[in-house]
């Protein structure tokens, strides 16, 4: 490909640049009085003119920007995620956007790197934010260039897979004893919604999104309930398989007590976890989506400020392998699709090697004295 640099004398102190790509001219202004930087300006643009000649040969879409690329994502994915995911990811793209289309001047997605990604992630680790949380912003990037691989053909591979996740410790859930998980419930006798959360949380094992979009519909009268996936409905579990499950004679009766309080008060509403009162982002009536603070804030009443409303979703698989339910069953009853992940969730306390010592002593035991 040649390129002729000229200028036209009498016009513009600018110089130009004709080529021919594909066996079609281009003209363009390189926007520049110096020769060597007008060269370089032009060779620069018939690559690229090259490339996109190149894409249309093999039908490849022409190239597209970064902030029509978080347009369409906006569009055409992130409805498909859950609401949680959907709010975490919207989050990380609106920093983004900023990043990319005003720091970097809104690129070709082509053009972004591995080190444009990294130079946005080193900021947040320098504002103080945890590595943890650094760590959340590479997958939800990574889910957004990987759509730009396959399969919307945009680039050949994910700029965001060459850069390595920050090292983190592993957190270690916080699994509450029988006692403390009472000494919970009795503190949050005056918050019904909390106390049911909490039992149904610790009975079943269920995730807290799952616990959320409980319907007064479902089968409790025979002692089941069903985890529903159903994006149409609003209803969409973390696995996206729906499975019905059987409930513990302590799990029914929190949902009775519950359903003779509150299931005909007003506003009626199919859900169990109901707004009773109009707030700044909910009606009366509508789903509660989360109970997050209300949670945190009972636990450091009893002083476990460390734990989590998913720490009782690990307690849940570690009581019941402990107690020798096949893990199987748990896996199927948990909702994952693998057994491995299942044993993750398993964690081991004191009370657990009790055994090891308690055999050691019984081995002893019987054996005879030496004379």
């Amino acid at each position: 490909m040649r390129v002729h640099i000229h200028r036209r004398k009498g016009e513009s102190p600018y110089w130009h640049a004709q080529a021919y790509v594909g066996g079609k001219r281009y003209r363009f202004s390189c926007q520049t009085e110096d020769k060597e930087t007008a060269r370089e300006f032009a060779r620069q643009r018939v690559v690229e003119l090259k490339g996109r000649h190149d894409r249309g040969l093999v039908g490849l879409p022409e190239p597209v920007r970064m902030s029509e690329l978080f347009e369409r994502y906006e569009r055409e994915y992130a409805p498909r995620l859950r609401p949680s995911s959907r709010e975490r990811l919207m989050i990380v793209i609106a920093e983004a956007r900023c990043w990319l289309t005003q720091g970097l001047h809104d690129p070709h997605v082509a053009r972004v790197t591995a080190g444009d990604v990294q130079a946005f992630l080193e900021p947040r680790r320098a504002q103080g934010v945890s590595p943890r949380t650094v760590n959340l912003y590479r997958p939800n990037l990574h889910r957004v260039f990987s759509l730009c691989v396959r399969p919307w053909l945009l680039i050949p591979s994910n700029p965001v897979a060459a850069v390595e996740p920050l090292r983190c410790d592993t957190h270690e859930p916080r699994l509450p004893t029988i006692k403390e998980y009472e000494s919970l419930l009795n503190t949050l006798a005056d918050e019904p919604i909390l106390y049911l959360f909490v039992t149904l949380a610790w009975e079943t094992g269920a995730r807290s999104g799952e616990i959320l979009q409980l319907e007064w519909s479902m089968e409790f009268d025979r002692h089941l309930v069903s985890l529903v996936n159903d994006p149409s409905r609003g209803k969409q579990t973390k696995g996206r398989r729906s499975r019905t499950i059987p409930l513990s004679r302590d799990a029914l009766e929190a949902l009775r007590d519950h359903a003779a309080r509150f299931r005909l008060l007003a506003p009626l509403s199919p859900h169990v976890f109901k707004h009773l009162r109009r707030s700044r982002d909910a009606e009366p009536g509508q789903r509660i989506e989360r109970v997050y603070r209300g949670f945190k804030s009972a636990a450091k009443r009893i002083g476990l400020p460390t734990l989590r409303p998913h720490d009782l979703r690990h307690a849940f698989v570690t009581r019941k392998l402990a107690d020798g339910v096949p893990a199987q069953l748990v896996m199927r009853y948990i909702g994952h699709a693998d057994l491995s992940t299942t044993l993750r969730y398993t964690h081991f306390v004191p009370e657990h090697l009790r055994s090891v010592v308690d055999s050691c002593e019984l081995t002893i035991a019987d054996k005879p004295l030496s004379r």
